[in-house]
């Protein structure tokens, strides 16, 4: 809304043919708030389609514009997007949003990333796979075995099983902390848990 009104405000005050030079920047302002709003705000790609709908526009009034002012800003916009784009993710990477999508994480709280590391040697495709696997297996083992909520999972949480602490997430989308739970199957890399039920 305040883009629109500095808009209509900046199309008052300009001559006619000048306008298009407001909406563009306007337009451009707008997919670069846009972009970092999908960072954050989980919307099943609506706001990155947004982004680029805005981006069009923007070069298009560029255009209308002026078509030698049109031809700069693309190549500008088409040099600059791959370098705005590395440094979004490359902070977007460092959200708790990012660290919850990607497994950083075994089941015994070591850095999946840190395990494959010997002194000299760089981590190879092979060796995460065998640490992936080895993870996998070790929560396998735990399926049907009891133990404690350790946080409440809304629907995500720790639990605590054979004496460690481990990502669960309740079946039921909610147990409270320090409820008994039985661990029914394994589910994307973490436990899934199911609250015991009184007799």
């Amino acid at each position: 809304m305040i883009v629109i009104a500095l808009l209509q405000g900046a199309a008052a005050a300009a001559p006619r043919e000048e306008v298009y030079l407001f909406v563009a920047l306007g337009l451009l302002a707008l997919s670069l708030v846009l972009l970092v709003l999908e960072l954050f705000v989980p919307t099943g790609g609506a706001l990155a389609i947004m982004t680029g709908v805005a981006a069009v526009a923007s070069v298009a009034s560029m255009f209308i514009y002026d078509a030698v002012y049109g031809a700069v800003y693309l190549a500008l916009l088409c040099a600059g997007s791959p370098v705005v784009l590395l440094l979004v993710f490359k902070v977007w990477s460092h959200t708790p949003i990012a660290r919850r999508m990607i497994l950083q994480q075994g089941a015994d709280g070591a850095n999946l990333g840190d395990v494959t590391h010997t002194e000299g040697a760089d981590p190879s495709v092979a060796a995460r796979g065998k640490v992936a696997a080895a993870v996998s297996a070790r929560l396998t083992g735990l399926v049907g075995r009891s133990g404690v909520a350790v946080t409440t999972l809304r629907p995500i949480g720790f639990v605590r099983v054979e004496g460690q602490r481990l990502d669960a997430i309740a079946e039921s989308g909610y147990i409270t902390e320090g409820a008994a739970v039985d661990v029914i199957e394994v589910f994307e890399g973490q436990l899934k848990v199911r609250e015991q039920r009184m007799q």
